[in-house]
């Protein structure tokens, strides 16, 4: 009897063991060989792309009152009217139709230390929403968002407030991010890892993140509540991101510099995490080590749909509409710091299927780009002495 007993019980427990044991081994996020190879497509080098032929466009210079020293951003008030910030923080009102420039008095406390300064600008209703570099009595960085009012001439930013700061602050003076998107009443922002690597795996730092916010600067429901007091934090594991955009079906983009390769665009995603600096999507460390593991990609981590090995620089991206380059819709314009580089991307079903240099070693460090309701492609440099271009269909 008692020998029934152990042999039911036996029948019982050792397929609840056998299969427990196997359902945990298939949950528990792993790194294979195999994994990393079938993903060898997403590595992508941008000497193979072909350039564009220059009889399909013109690219002109708008010669206005003033040049730029470092721009950063650039926003457009209406197609005649626009804004550009430069690093050393002036903020300047343009005026296309009588390619006139002033500056916008303002007291944004912004510092220009290394990579940061002032730097992106987004005009949404009724306030002008900056990111910006700042320093706390200790001697430390960080990157931090504020909003204000124009003047009704755009002469002066009046009642501006801080809304965030990237906590902690650090002695470092790289890697700040950082690109600023409203989308369905919620801003994001992007903060990078400022030069400190792993503590983009950590939610006691706002560093290496995409972190989102309510316009007023309140934090909504985010997806790391009660796991840290930085409820901002809306995804994890980036290094620097500098770029943002919005696809016609509502997604947000982010383009990523990596370290010596590794470059990347990628989707944001709540909670999600792209696994800087355990994995460098391809890319190495500047002395030529491995990044974490040494493997490229890993099924722990949320995927890019594209790395750049070697590295470009993406400084900014943009999903093109309007008429000026029709056959161009909804496609990714990418620029490139490094390699002076105009890149558009076809993306379908979510995978890249179409890559193309517009035009390479013309214009300078591509930092920004925007685009007028009639489809005209304005392009501003990271040079001293920098001006305004204008990209036009022959």
């Amino acid at each position: 009897m008692k020998k029934n007993i152990l042999i039911k019980y036996f029948l019982i427990i050792f397929p609840i063991i056998i299969f427990g044991c196997q359902s945990e081994e298939i949950k528990a996020p792993v790194i294979t060989t195999e994994f990393n190879t079938n993903l060898d497509n997403l590595i992508r080098d941008y000497k193979t792309y072909e350039v564009s032929n220059e009889v399909d466009y013109n690219l002109k210079r708008i010669d206005l009152d003033r040049t730029f020293d470092n721009p950063w951003a650039i926003e457009f008030i209406n197609d005649n009217e626009l804004i550009i910030t430069e690093k050393n923080g002036n903020l300047t009102y343009v005026d296309l139709s009588t390619n006139s420039t002033k500056f916008i008095e303002n007291n944004i406390p912004s510092l220009q230390v290394g990579q940061g300064g002032l730097l992106d600008v987004l005009l949404y209703k009724n306030f002008l929403y900056v990111s910006f570099s700042i320093k706390n009595e200790n001697d430390n960085f960080t990157t931090a968002i504020g909003r204000g009012k124009l003047s009704e001439d755009y002469s002066k930013l009046l009642d501006f407030e801080i809304l965030f700061e990237a906590l902690p602050y650090y002695k470092e003076t790289v890697h700040f991010g950082s690109r600023i998107i409203i989308h369905e009443n919620y801003l994001y922002a992007s903060i990078g890892e400022r030069g400190k690597g792993n503590v983009a795996q950590e939610l006691d730092s706002h560093a290496g993140t995409i972190i989102r916010i309510n316009l007023d600067g309140s934090v909504p429901e985010n997806p790391y509540k009660g796991q840290t007091e930085l409820e901002e934090i809306y995804m994890i594991g980036v290094r620097n991101p500098q770029g943002m955009a919005i696809a016609k079906d509502g997604n947000l983009y982010i383009s990523n510099h990596g370290a010596k390769g590794g470059d990347f665009i990628g989707k944001i995603e709540s909670g999600g995490n792209y696994g800087w600096n355990n994995i460098g999507w391809g890319g190495k460390n500047y002395i030529g080590t491995s990044i974490g593991s040494g493997e490229k990609f890993s099924e722990e981590y949320n995927l890019p749909i594209l790395s750049w090995v070697p590295s470009i620089a993406p400084s900014d991206l943009i999903f093109y509409e309007g008429k000026e380059f029709s056959d161009w819709e909804n496609d990714i314009l990418v620029t490139s710091l490094k390699y002076k580089l105009l890149i558009k991307l076809t993306l379908e079903n979510g995978k890249i299927s179409n890559e193309e240099i517009i035009f390479k070693n013309k214009i300078g460090r591509l930092r920004d780009i925007d685009i007028n309701s009639a489809g005209e492609i304005f392009i501003i440099t990271d040079e001293k002495d920098s001006n305004i271009w204008k990209l036009n269909s022959n």
